[in-house]
C-alpha cells in the first residue's frame, strides 16, 4: 500500500467521522410514534409500575427496554443488552446529570434543556418537534439570552423600588426625628427664657 492510499483513507475516515459529528437530530414525539430526521419511523409503547418503580417501553425500531428505580432521580436499565445508568437531582429549572461517563450541569425551561458542561446534549423542542446538537445550543442560547435580559429588567426594577422605598422610609424617619428634636430645643430654650423672667431684681 503507498502512501497515496494511506492519505486516501485517512481522509475518508475523518470526512465520515466529521459528518457524523455534524448530525443534526430533528424529531416529532408522540403517545405512541416517534419520527425523527436520523432514526425514521417508529411506533412505541410502555408501561410501569410505579410502587415497584419499575417499567418497560417496547420500540419498533430499537427494541426492548427494561428500567428500575433506585432513589429520587435516578434509574437503571437494560436496552439491546447495554447497562444504562441516567440520573437527574435538584428543585427548581437547574440539574446536575449523572451517567456512566459521569456528571453534567444543566438548566431546564419551556423549550428544553441547555448542559453548560456538555453543550453539544441540549435540546429544544416546540410543536411536538425535538431538536438536538448544534442547532438546539444555539436555540438555547437565543432563549437564555432573552430570558436572561427579561429577568435582569425585572429584579432590577424589583430592586430599584425597594431602594426607593427604603431611602422614603429613612427619610421620613429622619425628618420626623428631626422635627421632634427642633420641638425639643425650641420648648426647652422657650423654657430657659421664661425661667429667667421668672427670676425677680
Amino acid at each position: 500500500m503507498d502512501k497515496n492510499e494511506k492519505f486516501s483513507k485517512k481522509s475518508s475516515s475523518r470526512a465520515s467521522k466529521n459528518t457524523s459529528e455534524g448530525i443534526k437530530r430533528i424529531e416529532y414525539r408522540g403517545d405512541y410514534v416517534r419520527i425523527s430526521k436520523t432514526g425514521g419511523v417508529a411506533g412505541r409503547a410502555s408501561v410501569s409500575n410505579k410502587k415497584l418503580g419499575m417499567g418497560a417501553t417496547v420500540n419498533t425500531k430499537h427494541g426492548s427496554r427494561l428500567h428500575k428505580r433506585l432513589w429520587n432521580g435516578a434509574r437503571v436499565g437494560f436496552q439491546k443488552g447495554r447497562f444504562q445508568f441516567i440520573g437527574r437531582y435538584g428543585k427548581g429549572p437547574f440539574k446536575i446529570n449523572q451517567s456512566k461517563k459521569g456528571f453534567s450541569f444543566s438548566t431546564s425551561n419551556y423549550f428544553g434543556s441547555y448542559n453548560f458542561l456538555k453543550p453539544q446534549y441540549s435540546s429544544f423542542k416546540i410543536s411536538g418537534f425535538h431538536v438536538r446538537g448544534q442547532t438546539a445550543q444555539n436555540l438555547q442560547l437565543v432563549v437564555l439570552l432573552i430570558t436572561g435580559i427579561f429577568n435582569l429588567i425585572v429584579y432590577s426594577a424589583r430592586a430599584i423600588y425597594v431602594i426607593a422605598w427604603l431611602l422614603a422610609h429613612i427619610i421620613f424617619f429622619t425628618a420626623r426625628i428631626s422635627w421632634s428634636i427642633l420641638i425639643f430645643l425650641k420648648h426647652l430654650i422657650q423654657g430657659f427664657i421664661q425661667g429667667f423672667r421668672d427670676i425677680p431684681d
